[in-house]
């Protein structure tokens, strides 16, 4: 799959509102036969729109990167490592420690930023955090000492999204946060 797809148009200005439906309606719907080029923007992870004036025409850029396709199977192996015995979650199911540390980093930056603007974080983001501290405290050499107070900040932050209790949730964010940056102080 590609890293990411441009689209690059020079239009008459009149013709931008047009443009921008369709791209709205393709995010909507999906592209239709006659704009099939915009199926790259279906299922985006990031999209951005350059819109310039140039010498009375209209440059539009499209931007898409797309989602990860491995992002759903490896939830699953995820899933399959919480409920596997020990010795089967060291196995090649698990995800190397970087990977896992730059999912958490990107899980984690949404979370922080939801609840310290006063909302909750959506549910998909808390699980996959939550299923991914889990096997993050598996690995050894990492911090060990910072993982039972990891994981107790983590189940507060999770009951606190449970109980939809922005507050509590704000609260056990920044005990994460606080937690991590001591360990990284250390480790990183």
């Amino acid at each position: 799959m590609a890293k990411k797809s441009k689209i690059e148009k020079y239009i008459q200005p009149g013709e931008l509102p047009e443009f921008l439906r369709k791209i709205a309606d393709a995010l909507e719907g999906g592209a239709s036969e006659d704009d099939a080029y915009l199926v790259m923007i279906e299922g985006f992870k990031k999209l951005k729109i350059n819109i310039r004036n140039e010498y009375g025409h209209t440059a539009v850029k499209v931007t898409a990167k797309p989602m990860p396709s491995s992002m759903s199977s490896e939830k699953e192996d995820l899933a399959d490592a919480d409920s596997a015995s020990p010795t089967e979650q060291d196995s090649e199911s698990k995800p190397s420690y970087k990977s896992l540390k730059k999912r958490m980093k990107a899980s984690f930056k949404v979370i922080f930023k939801s609840v310290h603007a006063g909302t909750l974080p959506p549910p998909e983001v808390v699980e996959e955090f939550m299923a991914d501290s889990r096997t993050m405290v598996s690995f050894e050499g990492h911090g060990d000492e910072y993982y039972d107070e990891f994981i107790a900040a983590c189940e507060k932050f999770q009951q606190a999204c449970n109980n939809s209790d922005v507050q509590a949730a704000h609260n056990a964010c920044d005990e994460i946060n606080s937690i991590t940056a001591h360990c990284h102080s250390r480790y990183k």
